[in-house]
């Protein structure tokens, strides 16, 4: 079981996925954070996205991927990440509040991925995953 739960939106355009940073860490995660006590993992991810890219999305067209289990990123636990995407534009997305880094990445492997962002890339290029167009 995870220790941290948290909804993540998982944005891919052009073959390459959207990816944030926090302040001084190294590496890349997916937009989203923690679900708050009570919180639905939707609601989570509207929320963490307008914190974080400074961008409502459009609830009709936010889907559920499935959920991906992974190291956490930088604590020692394990991080449970309830997956959504996204059927509208992020092109006004920015960096927002903590973010500080935001960039598109290719769907491999890269040390500047964090490792349960790796898992989920594994999940799509197997296809255990499908990520609907």
């Amino acid at each position: 079981m995870a220790d941290i739960k948290c909804a993540a939106l998982v944005y891919i355009k052009d073959e390459q996925l959207l990816l944030v940073k926090v302040r001084e860490l190294e590496k890349y995660y997916l937009p989203g954070g923690k679900i708050e006590d009570g919180e639905e993992p939707l609601a989570a991810v509207l929320r963490e996205v307008q914190e974080e890219l400074n961008v409502e999305l459009e609830q009709d067209k936010v889907h559920y991927l499935g959920c991906v289990e992974g190291p956490a990123y930088p604590q020692n636990a394990t991080v449970s990440l309830e997956c959504f995407t996204y059927k509208g534009s992020l092109a006004q997305a920015v960096e927002h509040n903590e973010i500080t880094g935001l960039r598109y990445f290719d769907l491999a492997h890269s040390e500047m991925i964090a490792p349960a962002v790796l898992v989920l890339i594994d999940k799509l290029n197997s296809q255990e995953l499908i990520y609907e167009k």
